[in-house]
């Protein structure tokens, strides 16, 4: 056994003795309790499809100006302009979200050449971890992934995708290995990369992972991953990266004023009319 690897949790076992036995559908994709997300919004153990389970999933930062490549959220702790926070979405549905949010609370300050780059260690079978790898890969849209990888597992720091992001702070683009495109599949694990080039004062970055284990995309580029041999167990993940102004305090107070004056009116109103 790889002992990168380890054997799912009892819940993410339970939910895939329940899909096999019909009493769940096949759409899996759930968070273990147990398992995360930690302060870095690190998630292990996030079941799918009938038998799938994503080992780790591990989100990493660079920005100019803050060191190397590391946690989102040791990395925006560097300056105290930054906020990082982390929210899921559709959990226990077909296609589950994470919002990576990246808020910049300065009012003045800008930051340049951001890199987000997403791992996964997505095992369909779980018995020799062997996925078939795919992609979608055309030309990128606005807030599509800029780069990716999809290589066979390796207890290599130096030679791993984790590790070349930390010395590099980018991935090497390319096309899937060989091996993990063919029939036989690899133990594969990916690499996903967004690039922002500004986050300027009181803007905020998100950046939404989607996965799915029935096929679903919010983008034009994702990677997929099917178990050898493990029927209903794949997984597509995909992503979206956009950067958007953060409405000041006082334009939510005038906002939240407004809602309350129209709905008095409208009260009045109906009281009038009734009367």
């Amino acid at each position: 056994m790889n002992p990168r690897h380890r054997t799912p949790r009892p819940l993410a076992a339970l939910a895939a003795a329940l899909a096999c036995a019909g009493l769940l559908p096949s759409a899996q994709a759930a968070v273990s309790p147990s398992g995360g997300p930690d302060l870095a919004g690190r998630f292990t153990d996030i079941a799918y499809g009938s038998s799938g389970n994503v080992f780790e999933l591990v989100p990493q930062l660079f920005i100019t100006g803050l060191g190397s490549a590391g946690s989102p959220s040791s990395v925006t702790a560097l300056n105290p302009a930054l906020d990082y926070s982390v929210q899921l979405g559709g959990v226990g549905t077909g296609l589950m979200t994470i919002d990576y949010r990246i808020t910049n609370k300065s009012m003045s300050e800008s930051f340049s050449q951001l890199r987000f780059m997403v791992f996964a260690n997505p095992d369909g079978q779980q018995t020799d971890f062997l996925d078939r790898a795919s992609e979608s890969w055309g030309a990128a849209l606005p807030g599509e992934a800029a780069r990716r990888e999809v290589h066979a597992f390796t207890s290599d720091p130096f030679n791993s995708i984790l590790g070349r992001f930390s010395a590099n702070a980018n991935l090497t683009d390319g096309a899937p290995d060989a091996a993990c495109l063919a029939p036989g599949g690899c133990d594969a694990v990916m690499g996903l990369q967004w690039n922002t080039a500004t986050l300027g004062p009181n803007e905020r970055l998100t950046l939404r992972l989607a996965l799915s284990d029935d096929g679903q995309s919010i983008s034009g580029r994702s990677l997929s991953f099917a178990g050898v041999g493990a029927g209903g167990s794949s997984l597509t993940i995909s992503g979206l990266a956009t950067v958007a102004a953060v409405p000041e305090p006082s334009t939510w107070a005038m906002a939240l004023a407004g809602l309350v004056a129209v709905g008095s009116l409208a009260r009045r109103r109906s009281a009038a009319s009734r009367g």
